[in-house]
């Protein structure tokens, strides 16, 4: 039940305060302080009703989903027709989209890249911010090849965040060895060494790079994979 968190983010995200949704709403005060409390999370129907009235928020999203992680307003979203020409929402930027990312691998040409792609995707301030990423240092790409399936798919679209390249073992990362790019686990190695996995173990073996290793081999980390989205495929 998320009905707590929800209505202190609802609050926040309309710039009003309990006391004029109370007037303005016919919420009794006693009630908005029991939920923003956590001591109901069953109010009567009319009261749900009343707040879902004024967000604009469906009462079984009120109760079932974390509108802080979705930024979701039901009620208010409309679908239409846009291109590159349509403005941005308020909640919106628009992020680099690589088809392919290989070619920006090389030593020092990653943000020479990023500056000079036309291809973008929108993304929401609020996703970004909730996972303390920086507008700038948010990129998209299309994964390549099978060696993280059944996680990553051929074709996938992963989002990488520039700013995160210190190792967490087991964690997803944009990577570079040798002026190619791929995406891999990665694990530390004592001395300063790295392992690299790949979820699809069997036909793609892990690599161990030594310090030294790393240094010849030109090993970089892009960034870390923060998100996944696939499309089925008939």
């Amino acid at each position: 039940m998320f009905l707590k968190s929800n209505v202190d983010y609802l609050l926040g995200k309309h710039k009003t305060n309990p006391n004029e949704l109370s007037e303005k709403h016919g919420i009794p005060q006693s009630t908005i302080f029991r939920i923003q409390n956590g001591l109901t999370e069953n109010p009567r129907q009319s009261t749900l009703k009343a707040i879902s009235d004024w967000s604009g928020v469906d009462v079984g999203d009120l109760l079932t989903k974390d509108l802080r992680l979705l930024d979701l307003i039901p009620n208010r979203i409309s679908i239409d027709d846009w291109d590159s020409n349509t403005p941005l929402d308020d909640d919106e930027v628009e992020i680099p989209f690589f088809k392919d990312f290989s070619f920006a691998c090389g030593s020092g040409s990653i943000s020479e890249a990023i500056a000079n792609e036309t291809r973008k995707l929108r993304m929401s301030k609020a996703t970004l911010r909730n996972l303390s990423i920086t507008k700038d240092n948010a990129v998209a790409a299309s994964a390549i090849g099978d060696s993280m399936n059944p996680t990553i798919k051929d074709g996938d679209t992963i989002h990488v965040d520039l700013g995160r390249k210190t190792i967490k073992d087991g964690k997803i990362f944009a990577i570079c060895i040798g002026g190619l790019f791929y995406c891999k686990r990665l694990y530390n190695l004592p001395f300063g060494g790295v392992r690299i996995a790949s979820d699809n173990s069997e036909e793609f073996p892990e690599i161990q790079l030594t310090a030294e290793q790393i240094i010849d081999q030109d090993f970089q980390i892009v960034g870390w994979v923060w998100q996944i989205s696939s499309l089925e495929r008939w």
